[in-house]
């Protein structure tokens, strides 16, 4: 049964979740949906607040700087590489991670021809981009692979992709530019905040990875090869803003991170929440499953045929 997409029109099918045309969800999300707050590490989150203080100077940077940056981006992947269709075995990794995240869009995905294991997520909370590249889909195994997209798309849940974005931008070739506009002065306490919170946004998109894995052997040995594949070894690899940061949690921390995560009564709800939503799935949707009449979104039993959705 399909219905059209509430942002393009598009008719999708409801068990699709997200437009094929624009990538948005057609079905709402709920209470029953994974929030940031089931799973965020708690110092990524005293960090993004801290960046949001310093309001209203990432907005002007991102409005001078940003939007250009990931134009041009864009424009460079679309020319280079492979689009990811959203029907194509990739495609399906992406939805279903998507889903377990609960995301309100999916990112335009692409595949780039590199020796080097590498994947990155970059632009906005609206417009989230998503590159993985081709060595990447040859050593990796499905579920490693679903290892790897959940951990990009932990970035795109938790809300990091402009600030990481930013943090390119006032590492590497903004100076001049803020300088011109007489924003370097004010830009550095903003740089320096970036620069000690991405160590801890990678945790939580590491949890992301956990969650919808369910395995830490899984993150394991997909950590495991990217470090036997990579020429760079583990620094700088699963970089949201690839080769730009050197400052990257060591292996082993990331997986004691992990493990004191696995262990944990909040994972057990985070990933207890996942598996209820996934019961639900069908249940949860304006449309009958059985007659296809209009009920209400959150509702187990159709009004019209009174059957259950579950």
């Amino acid at each position: 049964m399909e219905i059209p997409c509430p942002r393009c029109g598009a008719y999708t099918r409801i068990d699709r979740i997200f437009c094929l045309r624009c990538r948005h969800r057609i079905i709402p999300l709920t209470q029953y949906d994974l929030a940031v707050e089931d799973f965020i590490y708690p110092p990524d989150k005293d960090g993004i607040e801290s960046i949001k203080d310093l309001e209203p100077l990432p907005q002007i940077i991102k409005h001078l700087l940003i939007e250009k940056k990931l134009e041009r981006l864009r424009s460079q992947l679309a020319r280079r590489s492979i689009r990811v269709k959203p029907l194509s075995s990739l495609g399906s990794i992406i939805r279903r991670c998507g889903i377990m995240l609960g995301l309100k869009v999916l990112p335009e995905s692409f595949i780039i021809q590199s020796e080097t294991p590498q994947a990155f997520t970059f632009g906005t909370d609206e417009e989230p981009v998503l590159a993985i590249s081709s060595s990447m889909l040859e050593i990796m195994n499905e579920r490693e692979l679903e290892a790897v997209v959940a951990h990009e798309l932990g970035h795109v849940k938790s809300g990091h992709l402009v600030y990481h974005t930013l943090a390119e931008l006032l590492v590497r070739g903004a100076s001049l530019s803020l300088s011109l506009m007489g924003l370097d002065l004010a830009a550095e306490p903003l740089r320096l905040l970036l620069l000690a919170w991405h160590r801890d946004s990678e945790i939580s998109a590491d949890r992301a990875s956990l969650l919808v894995t369910n395995d830490l052997e899984v993150i394991k040995s997909m950590f495991s090869k990217l470090i036997r594949y990579s020429e760079e070894g583990f620094e700088g690899i699963l970089d949201s803003v690839s080769e730009l940061f050197k400052t990257h949690p060591t292996y082993l921390n990331r997986i004691e991170k992990l493990e004191e995560f696995y262990d944990s009564v909040q994972f057990r709800n985070a990933r207890a929440k996942i598996e209820r939503r996934i019961t639900l799935l069908n249940a949860i949707s304006p449309i009958c499953r059985f007659c296809g009449a209009r009920k209400p979104l959150l509702s187990l039993f159709c009004p019209s045929c009174g059957r259950s959705q579950v």
